[in-house]
This record gives C-alpha cells, sequence and structure tokens, in this order.
C-alpha cells in the first residue's frame, strides 16, 4: 500500500532525522461471528476473559467461540421492559459497566438509558425518560435525553457518567453527566460539538478525545474548552497532516497509548491511525472489512474491530524500520511512504534531493490558439482560475491514491491548436525515479478511465466561450499520467537529455 505520510522539518541540513512512530497491523483474524452490526466493545468484568458487546439491539457476551446473549435480540428492535432475552431496545451504541453484575445501556430510539441485571435478567429505566426525547436535566422519569449514543466514566469524578448525545437544537447539550448512584443527569459540554459520538479518555493528561460530525474534538476536562485536533467540519478522505486531514463521519475512537489513536469511520472499511505526538493521520494497511466497520476498542492489549456480523482481532508487528524521505527546497514538510504492513517505529532520515520528480495529470483540447493568444494576459487571467478550479474536481481521480497540489503551479501550453494542461499532484519522488511506479498506475488506471474525461471539461472564454472536453488518447483514456522533473535548487535548470541540473 502507497501511504503518504507528512511530518515537520525543522532543518534542511542533510543529516537531520525524525523518530514517527506509528501502530500498524499485519493482519485481521476473526474473533467471533456476531448476528448484526456490533457497536460497542470491552473486556465483560462478568465473566474474565470475555467480551462484552452490543449487537445492534441486544447485549452479548463472547469469547471467540460461543456467544450469550444477555438481555434484548439482535434482530428484532423496539421497547418492552421483559427480562433478559424478551426485553427490547432500539439501537444499543454504548453502554457502562457499573459493576460486575449490572450494564448500563445507551438505548438511543428510545431516548433513555436503561440498566441491565445481569443475575436475572432485570431491565429497567436508569436515566432520562423513555420514549420522550428531548433535553431536560434532573432525575430518572423527569430528564430527557435525545438519541444518547456512547458513555464513559469521568476519571475525574468516578461516581460521574459522560454521555453523548446528538444535537437536534442550539438548546440541546452535547454531552451530559449521569449520577451513577442516583441517575440524575446533567450538562458537561453546551458548546463546541455537533454530533459526538465515540469518546477515548486520556487519563495522564485529563484529556477527552470525541469523535464530532467530521474531526476528532479534543476537550480539555479541567475547562472544558473544546478544540479541533485533527479533521474538519467537511467531509473527505484524506490522510496527511493534522490540518490536511478529512474523514466521513468518524463513529468509534480507541487510544492504543498516549501517541496513537484508531479511528473508525460510520461503516466504512478502513481503519484510520492518528499519530498524536507527529500530528499525523494514516490508513492502516490490512484486508479491508467488508461489511464495514463501526466499533474500535483496545482489550487487554489487543486491538478490536467491530463489524456487520463479526468482531476482529487485529495482530501486531512491533517492528522498527527505517525510511529515507526527501526534502525538497521551499517546502515545510516532508513526504515518504511508509510500508505500514511490517513496521511500527520508523527512523525517518531527511536527505535533500537534487531534482523533484512529481505525478502530474495531463489532459488536452483542441481549441484555436490564436483566439486564446489575440486574448493576451486578459485570456490568461480567464483561464487560469478556470483550471486551478478544476484541481478540486480531479481530487475524485486521486481518491486515496494522492491528493492535487493546490498549492504547487498548474501549466499549460496551447500551439498547433492543441491546449495542454497538466495539474500536478503530491506524489513527488527523488532523482532516483524514472518513471511512473506500476504501482501508481495500477491504483490510479480505473478511477482515470471512470471519471477522467467528464471531470476535466473546461470552460473557454476565447470568441464564443465554450464548455471543451479533453481528446480521447490512443489508450482510451482522455486524463494521461506524467512525471515531471524540474531542479530542487533556485537558479538550476533541468537539462532533459543527460537528466541533470546545470
Amino acid at each position: 500500500m502507497l501511504a503518504c505520510i507528512t511530518t515537520s522539518v525543522a532543518s534542511t541540513s542533510a543529516d537531520n532525522s525524525n523518530i514517527v512512530r506509528l501502530s500498524s497491523y499485519m493482519n485481521a483474524e476473526v474473533y467471533s461471528r456476531t448476528s448484526s452490526s456490533v457497536l460497542r466493545m470491552e473486556e465483560d468484568e462478568y465473566i474474565p476473559g470475555n467480551i462484552l458487546f452490543t449487537d445492534l439491539h441486544s447485549l452479548r457476551t463472547t469469547n471467540g467461540f460461543s456467544i450469550s446473549t444477555i438481555a434484548g435480540s439482535p434482530t428484532t428492535s423496539g421497547y418492552s421492559t421483559s427480562s433478559g432475552t424478551s426485553g427490547r431496545f432500539n439501537c444499543l451504541y454504548g453502554f457502562y459497566q457499573k459493576n460486575r453484575t449490572h450494564v448500563i445501556v445507551a438505548d438511543y430510539g428510545n431516548a433513555c438509558l436503561r440498566m441491565i441485571d445481569r443475575t436475572n435478567g432485570n431491565i429497567s429505566q436508569f436515566a432520562g425518560t423513555c420514549q420522550s426525547a428531548g433535553h431536560r436535566d434532573g432525575r430518572v422519569g423527569y430528564a430527557y435525553f435525545y438519541n444518547p449514543r456512547q458513555m464513559l466514566l469521568d476519571k475525574t469524578s468516578p461516581t460521574t457518567l459522560i454521555v453523548s448525545q446528538h444535537r437536534s437544537s442550539s438548546s440541546y447539550a452535547y454531552l451530559r453527566s449521569i449520577d451513577i448512584n442516583t441517575g440524575t443527569a446533567g450538562v458537561l459540554v453546551s458548546s463546541g460539538l455537533n454530533y459526538p459520538l465515540g469518546m477515548s479518555w486520556d487519563e495522564s493528561r485529563n484529556i477527552l478525545y470525541v469523535a464530532n460530525s467530521n474531526y476528532i474534538a479534543k476537550i480539555t476536562w479541567s475547562t472544558k474548552a473544546v478544540q479541533t485536533l485533527v479533521g474538519s467540519t467537511s467531509s473527505g478522505n484524506i490522510v496527511g497532516s493534522f490540518s490536511q486531514s478529512r474523514f466521513n463521519t468518524p463513529a468509534d475512537i480507541a487510544l492504543i497509548n498516549q501517541e496513537i489513536m484508531i479511528l473508525t469511520e460510520w461503516g466504512r472499511s478502513k481503519l484510520k491511525a492518528i499519530n498524536i505526538a507527529s500530528q499525523i493521520s494514516m490508513n492502516v494497511d490490512i484486508s479491508r472489512f467488508s461489511p464495514g466497520i463501526y466499533s474500535v476498542a483496545q482489550i487487554d492489549g489487543n486491538t478490536y474491530v467491530g463489524t456487520h456480523a463479526r468482531i476482529y482481532k487485529l495482530s501486531e508487528m512491533d517492528t522498527q524500520c527505517s525510511v529515507n524521505a526527501s526534502y525538497f527546497s521551499g517546502e515545510t514538510e516532508v513526504k515518504f511512504d511508509l510500508n505500514m504492513k511490517y513496521c511500527t517505529g520508523y527512523l525517518v532520515n531527511i536527505i535533500k534531493s537534487p531534482v523533484e520528480r512529481r505525478v502530474a495529470l495531463k489532459a488536452e483540447y483542441s481549441v484555436s490558439c490564436d483566439q486564446l493568444l489575440l486574448q493576451g494576459m486578459f485570456g490568461k487571467a480567464l483561464l487560469e482560475p478556470v483550471l486551478k478550479l478544476k484541481m478540486t474536481e480531479l481530487q475524485d481521480i486521486c481518491g486515496n491514491v494522492c491528493n492535487m497540489a493546490i498549492n504547487s503551479t498548474l501549466s499549460y501550453s496551447c500551439s498547433n491548436n492543441t491546449l495542454e494542461v497538466r495539474w500536478p499532484t503530491d506524489l513527488v519522488f527523488t532523482e532516483d525515479v524514472k518513471e511512473i511506479p506500476t504501482k501508481v498506475e495500477e491504483m490510479l488506471s480505473s478511477s482515470l478511465k471512470n471519471f477522467g474525461r467528464k471531470k476535466a471539461e473546461i470552460l473557454i472564454f476565447s470568441r464564443y466561450p465554450q464548455f471543451l472536453l479533453p481528446r480521447v488518447q490512443d489508450n482510451g483514456e482522455s486524463i494521461q499520467l506524467v512525471l515531471e522533473t524540474k531542479c530542487t535548487e533556485d537558479g538550476k535548470v533541468y537539462q532533459e537529455n543527460t537528466d541533470t541540473c546545470v
């Protein structure tokens, strides 16, 4: 897998290096087969060695070989106070083990928290007012919740639960407090979030991380100050620096250690890793989870992933690797490829490269060059914004493989009634790479065929403004991959015949 990672550069000297530690997994094996979607998992305090999990509308436990249903039905939703498997719940997105025998569950659609007694299967209302959604603080039967999701123990107040809930209006709190002993509901965080889902607690720093809308929020618990850690309010599928990263509805998060967080995106089939110390995000290079991922948990030193109808256990390899990263003049970040399938720790050697070879998307258009030239600077001022704007649409061609280099200069020329445009990507290689790597071509080939021609349609403001589609080349593609080379030192000019800078 090609993983484009960035790290900040403090110096441009050739011997400068940086340590980037990542959590990586070699394989995912099926730990247990379930009936429905696994929305939450924890180590079972009642049965040592088991995993306690919510299977959509039910609470269940498994040792990896057999599954026992404690309450509810994984395939039937509803509301019923009957005990054990006769009881009915809506979606159970979260739970908290109050003690060995009692579990508090967040009944999403029924808008309340309910308690399950594992000794006899009894189900009771614990907080809020079941089947009455809204926002109101107070005792059980008086307070209201709106779509409660996940819950965690407040490490600074051991009798308080933190509950995330959907915000349906500006008057609804995002994070609620629940007194474990009485079920009384209150408010913890009422601003700065929108749609909080999964949560993870960093006990050493008293920081709560929250999967919120399309980003991960960081809450300094002493002040309840909410900040964006990584991602943006805009959705996307981009890994890299924290400012570049884009996610699609983060659902669950798990801290592996103080540096590494594993992130799931609702129903998608890839895990992402967040390196808090190095401020980079990355895809985790393991087989795709075909049914989609909903939950992730760190249990007894192992990472488990909950999907539809399966719980996976990830096997980890603790391997240290060394990698060279090329620094290009003027850059504030260094990009490099990691073999995340085998390595968890990387010694990154930053080396300055004399040349830069960058992958670009090239398209050709049939147009009257005379008409473009007759417009002079006016024509150039009209054409360049049109071509620049296209880079956003061409990102669909890159997908997970690359990003369009929106801060780099695109190039274009017109001769023999052919307008040639080259849009740069962020795939950059050193002087030893003479051709576009086969792996890159293979990964981009399908999107070039599926999206290329329509995505590259441009508007030309000549005598008669017109929309132009790129020419279809002999290989059937209208957009081609090309490898452009330029010198990294100012004043040097690249000589193609000798492949040198002079």
